[in-house]
């Protein structure tokens, strides 16, 4: 059974089950411009986006609109279903309401392992010398 991994901003984890569960399916998230402009996404959460996407091993980030981005991909790798998370986000259900015209959906639960109390000093320490310049929209 084929499957594509649609990973989306609030399940970002890349140990996450469905990845474990399919090792070999292609993993792809969309930077979707409309949607970070409308909602004023602030660059820090894109940037976090980002440099969590960098943690998923063999990622495969694309730019455009999600719903139309990821029917070509449905329609290049014919996958038999699409993988993704649980989300909260009324936009991100109504894409994942779309995709499932064009292919079967499985939403997995998102879980959140983290224990550590330890802060994220790469990130910080990236954005006090950075902030001005990156991810202008």
């Amino acid at each position: 059974m084929s499957a594509l991994i649609w990973f989306n901003e609030d399940g970002l984890n890349p140990d996450h089950q469905m990845v474990r569960d399919y090792k070999d399916a292609p993993r792809i998230y969309v930077f979707d411009v409309g949607y970070l402009q409308k909602w004023k996404i602030s660059k820090h959460r894109v940037q976090f986006i980002y440099e969590s996407l960098l943690e998923i091993p063999g990622i495969e980030i694309y730019k455009g609109e999600t719903v139309p981005v990821l029917r070509e991909l449905i329609e290049a790798y014919k996958p038999s279903e699409v993988l993704t998370t649980a989300t909260p986000n009324h936009i991100i259900k109504g894409w994942q309401y779309e995709v499932q015209k064009y292919v079967d959906l499985v939403v997995y639960p998102e879980i959140y392992p983290v224990t550590d109390k330890s802060s994220p000093r790469r990130f910080s320490r990236y954005w006090k010398k950075h902030d001005k310049a990156w991810l202008t929209l």
